[in-house]
């Protein structure tokens, strides 16, 4: 009877201190981004600034001369599933001497309008080689083969 008692109590006490109340939060890229969007000046903030600002270019493009930034907060909802609640990409296009000529900003609500190409990119990397094209037989040999086994 004692040892129900304590293995109850010590149940009832892992499982109460292991929940938390606080909100579980995950941020990748830049905080605050939509913040200090506001501390760059066209025509005025040089590359050197905007490191100072945001730190670390992480997205780089030289031959259009422009940096990307990101911000992605997600939380877990009472059911495990994931839920992004912040997502702000941030593009700033330079002129030739370093100095901010364009910001663009896209928000959680702008992304749901942007249209992306239905084009399908062919891999350069994995061409259809014999030795590939022998391998998917013989993968497709095993599948069908399990699958009548299975029956």
């Amino acid at each position: 009877m004692f040892i129900k008692k304590i293995f109850i109590y010590s149940l009832l006490s892992l499982i109460s201190f292991s929940c938390t109340l606080n909100k579980i939060d995950y941020v990748h890229g830049v905080s605050n981004l939509k913040n200090k969007i506001e501390l760059i000046k066209v025509n005025k903030t040089n590359k050197n600034d905007i490191i100072k600002i945001f730190g670390p270019v992480p997205l780089t493009n030289d031959e259009e001369k422009r940096w990307a930034y990101f911000e992605v907060r997600e939380t877990k909802t009472k059911f495990g599933k994931k839920d992004i609640y912040i997502n702000d990409y941030l593009e700033i296009y330079f002129d030739k001497y370093g100095v901010t000529k364009k910001i663009e900003f896209y928000d959680l609500s702008s992304m749901k309008d942007l249209e992306f190409s239905k084009e399908i990119t062919k891999s350069m990397g994995v061409s259809d080689t014999f030795s590939k094209q022998i391998l998917q037989s013989t993968r497709k040999r095993m599948e069908n083969a399990r699958k009548r086994f299975n029956k």
